[in-house]
């Protein structure tokens, strides 16, 4: 399987020299995948796109992994783990330029039966999903996507059974969530507007935290606690 992944990267990387050897050529991808039913699509188009490092490879680990990874701009970068696995499947795309992905999924625990689906479109945006570090993540389901520029999307998920389903749309925004604790937390959230500041932890070990967001404007600050009653979110 690991000689056969290493194949698919290299006949990717040739047929996109084939079609556009100058843009192709300052491209490059560093993966570590070790087992697993694995069916990995590579698309960059751009140039200075990354994903992972010489020295700071993107890491996969096994079980059915599906993930297809689209960077069509320039100095895209995506960067991260993913252990353990389970039955992952991601659709990552980015399209404009900077935007940089930093993934740290089941680091210490199990990813489980996670799916992504990431949908960048804008440019110079920043994203950074961290799942599973210290504590199991079972069943998390995101849909993410940022239309913009110069946005930050922060989320850390350290409870079981999770599903967020989150929109941005504009420029400058910073998006902070935490979520930890009592299992089937959800974050449902459109955010329309320039340069708000949203911060959003959900860390109840007593009861469901949900919420659903809808905000438009500009220059805002929003934050929101959910957690036991009379604790410190």
């Amino acid at each position: 399987m690991r000689n056969a992944i290493k194949a698919l990267f290299i006949m990717l990387l040739s047929a996109t020299s084939l079609s556009s050897y100058a843009q192709s050529t300052t491209n490059s991808i560093y993966i570590d995948q070790v087992g697993g039913a694995s069916t990995i699509t590579l698309t960059q188009k751009g140039q200075n796109n990354k994903i992972g490092s010489d020295t700071n490879r993107f890491q996969i680990e096994g079980d059915s992994q599906l993930i297809d990874v689209t960077q069509q701009g320039n100095g895209n970068q995506i960067n991260g783990k993913i252990v353990q696995a389970d039955n992952i499947d991601y659709t990552v795309a980015a399209v404009g330029d900077n935007n940089i992905i930093n993934f740290n999924h089941g680091d210490s625990s199990s990813v489980s039966s996670s799916k992504l689906v990431l949908d960048i479109t804008g440019a110079s945006n920043e994203v950074n999903l961290t799942q599973g570090d210290n504590s199991s993540s079972t069943g998390v389901d995101q849909i993410i996507t940022i239309g913009g520029d110069q946005n930050t999307y922060t989320s850390t998920i350290n409870a079981d059974d999770v599903r967020n389903r989150m929109t941005i749309a504009g420029d400058q925004n910073v998006f902070t969530m935490t979520q930890n604790g009592h299992s089937g937390k959800n974050v449902t959230s459109t955010v329309t507007g320039n340069g708000n500041n949203i911060t959003v932890n959900q860390t109840s070990t007593l009861n469901v935290d949900t919420i659903n967001i809808t905000h438009t404007g500009n220059g805002n600050t929003i934050a929101i606690n959910q957690c036991n009653a009379g604790g410190s979110c």
